[in-house]
C-alpha cells in the first residue's frame, strides 16, 4: 500500500511526513499544491502510477472545494479503488454528501489529529489485503450472440428510523413480485453492517453474499453472479450482505454500480435494501434508482427523521417524483395522522401497511415470508396493492391455493 499526499501548505506536508514516519507509515509522494493549481491536472501529472489499494490524502481548501470534488470524481472515474481520504476544515453536512458521491472514502478535520490519520490508514490497509485476493480478470470473449434484455426496475428502501420496517418491508414485497405477479426478482441487502436479509427470507445465514462477488469483481459475469445468489423460489434470488464487517469494508461505489447493473440485465425488479445512515454506496444505489421508498412511521420521533431524510435527498438533486413515502404499522389512533404527516414532511403518502403483530412477528421469528404464515391479512392486502401499483398491473386476488402451494414447494 502506497500512500500519496496533496497538501496546500508546507506546514501541513511536514506535519504529515512526521506523523508517518513516527507511526512507521511511508509516504511515498507528498506534493505541495500552489493556490493557483487546478486539482485534475496535478492529479494526472503527479500520481499517474497511483494504483489499487493505494492511499490519497488530499487536502482541499474552502475556495476550491467545490471545484476539487468535481476534479476528483472525474479522475477516480478510472481509479474506483484508490482509498481517499480528504484533509479540511469545516466539513458540513453538504460537503459530506458532495464527498462521497466523488468518491472519498472518509474525512479529517483539519487541525489534524494523529490518532484519527493512523485509524483511518488501518482501514486502508485492510481493505488493500483483502482486495490482493481478487482474482485475475476473466478474459473470455463476450457472447454478443444474443441482444441485451431489458434492464429491471431498481427500487430502493429506506427507514427514517432503525425499527422501522423497512427490511421487512423489501423482502416480503419482492416475495410477493415473484410469488403472485410471476416477476423474476433479486433482493439486494446493502445494509452491509446490520444486514439481516437472510432471515426475513429464509431460515439462516447463506454460504455466499454481496463480498463474493465483489472480491472478484473483474470475473464478474451470470454465471458468478448466479452462484452467488441464494434462490428463495424459483424466481426470487436473495444476495446476502457481508457476513463481517472487514469483508464489508472492502467494497466500493465502483463495485456495487457492476454489481446493480449486472443483477438489473438479468432481472425483470431489483430491490435494495439500505441502511438508513447515507454513505458512499448506498449514494449510488440510490443514484441509480427508479423508485427511493422511505419507510417511516406515524409517531413524533420517526416524522422528525424523515423531515431530515426526505430535506436530505432534495438537497442531494432527487427530485420528489422519485420519492415514494410509505407508512408501516398504522393504526387509526396514532399520534400523527396521515395529513399532518404529508404536511410534515412535504410528500403524499402512497401506501399504508397496517399494524398487525402477530402475524408479523411470527413471519420474523420464524424467518419465512409473510404470505407462507398468513396468506389472508390486512398487511399481505396492502403488499399485494402495492406490487400491483408497482407493476401497473391487478393484484392476483384470486389466486387458487393450489397455486400458491406449487410456487412455494417448487
Amino acid at each position: 500500500m502506497f500512500i500519496h499526499a496533496i497538501a496546500s501548505g508546507e506546514a501541513l506536508q511536514k506535519a504529515l511526513q512526521e506523523t508517518l514516519l513516527q507511526h512507521h507509515f511511508s509516504l511515498s509522494q507528498c506534493t505541495v499544491r500552489g493556490a493557483d493549481h487546478r486539482l485534475l491536472p496535478l492529479l494526472e501529472h503527479t500520481l499517474h502510477e497511483a494504483g489499487m489499494g493505494d492511499v490519497l490524502l488530499i487536502d482541499m481548501p474552502l475556495a476550491t472545494r467545490t471545484d476539487d470534488l468535481t476534479a476528483l470524481e472525474t479522475w477516480l472515474s478510472t481509479r474506483p479503488d484508490l482509498h481517499v481520504m480528504a484533509l479540511c476544515e469545516n466539513s458540513g453536512p453538504s460537503f459530506l454528501m458532495q464527498a462521497m458521491r466523488s468518491g472519498v472514502r472518509e474525512i479529517l478535520a483539519l487541525p489534524l489529529n494523529p490518532q484519527e490519520l493512523l485509524e483511518g490508514l488501518q482501514r486502508a490497509a485492510t481493505r488493500a489485503s483483502a482486495q490482493t485476493i481478487r482474482l485475475a480478470p476473466n478474459t473470455a470473449s463476450p457472447d454478443t450472440s444474443l441482444a441485451s434484455p431489458p434492464r429491471g426496475k431498481l427500487l430502493t428502501f429506506m427507514s427514517s428510523k432503525g425499527g422501522n420496517g423497512s427490511s421487512f418491508i423489501a423482502a416480503n414485497i419482492a416475495h410477493v413480485l415473484a410469488d403472485e405477479f410471476d416477476r423474476s426478482c433479486a433482493f439486494v441487502d446493502m445494509d452491509l453492517q446490520c444486514g439481516d436479509a437472510s432471515f426475513y427470507l429464509s431460515s439462516g445465514t447463506q454460504t455466499n453474499s454481496l463480498f463474493d462477488l465483489t472480491r472478484q469483481i473483474d470475473r464478474l459475469d451470470v454465471q458468478l453472479l448466479a452462484s452467488c445468489m441464494h434462490a428463495v423460489t424459483p424466481r426470487l434470488g436473495l444476495l446476502a450482505a457481508p457476513h463481517d464487517m472487514e469483508s464489508a469494508l472492502t467494497i466500493s461505489a465502483h463495485d456495487i454500480e457492476k454489481v446493480l447493473n449486472m443483477v438489473q440485465n438479468q432481472h425483470e425488479v431489483v430491490l435494495v435494501d439500505l441502511p438508513r445512515t447515507l454513505n458512499v454506496l448506498s449514494l449510488k444505489a440510490l443514484d441509480m434508482a427508479d423508485v427511493i421508498f422511505i419507510v417511516t412511521q406515524c409517531n413524533t420521533p420517526d416524522v422528525r427523521d424523515a423531515q431530515r431524510l426526505v430535506s436530505t435527498l432534495r438537497a442531494l438533486g432527487y427530485k420528489d417524483n422519485k420519492l415514494r413515502l410509505l407508512v408501516n404499522q398504522h393504526t387509526s389512533g396514532a399520534w400523527v395522522s396521515l395529513p399532518e404527516l404529508e404536511k410534515a414532511v412535504g410528500l403524499n403518502v402512497t401506501h399504508t401497511l397496517p399494524s398487525l403483530p402477530q402475524w408479523v412477528n411470527e413471519a420474523l421469528h420464524t424467518g419465512k415470508p409473510l404470505a407462507s404464515v398468513h396468506d389472508h391479512n390486512g398487511v399481505m392486502h396492502a403488499l399485494r396493492e402495492m406490487a400491483g401499483a408497482l407493476l401497473d398491473t391487478t393484484p392476483s386476488k384470486n389466486r387458487h391455493w393450489l397455486q400458491r402451494w406449487i410456487g412455494r414447494r417448487a
